[in-house]
């Protein structure tokens, strides 16, 4: 049951450039704008990957992990390249980390099911579990809908 709700919870996770607003500055609202894009179209990719038929074997879940986690980490890679706008700089980057967190708990989830230890799955799924709260709570504060599990 605890390798179910790891793959539950890394679709969560699994999951452009600014334009400039009238002061031609970036907007926050361009950021949320072009991040939810990115993050959608990454859980797009993710939700087209076929999901273990047993949740509770380490071996599918690796399966799974082996598409997911090189989608997540492009998601990630191309949330760094947008501009962020000043005033939110500072909680963008922490979100960013946050979500490499995510990321980095779901390569090793992935190295742990290689090996089938479950011991250690169930660790970074705590892990990982944590890293999302944190995330979703970040997320929310940029009004984010997509990334990070948002609103």
């Amino acid at each position: 049951m605890r390798i179910a709700v790891a793959c539950l919870a890394l679709l969560v996770v699994l999951g452009f450039p600014g334009c400039e607003d009238d002061s031609g500055g970036k907007s926050k609202g361009s950021f949320v704008e072009q991040a939810d894009v990115v993050c959608s179209e990454a859980e797009y990719q993710i939700s087209q990957f076929p999901r273990p038929l047993d949740p509770n074997d380490p071996l599918q879940l690796a399966g799974f992990l082996e598409r997911a986690v090189p989608v997540a980490q492009k998601q990630n890679t191309e949330l760094k390249k947008l501009e962020r706008p000043p005033e939110q700089r500072a909680q963008i980057d922490e979100l960013i980390a946050s979500l490499d967190a995510e990321v980095d708990a779901a390569e090793r989830m992935l190295a742990a099911a290689k090996r089938e230890d479950r011991e250690t799955i169930s660790q970074l799924l705590s892990q990982s579990g944590a890293a999302n709260a944190q995330s979703k709570r970040l997320a929310d504060g940029l009004d984010l809908a997509v990334c990070g599990g948002g609103n």
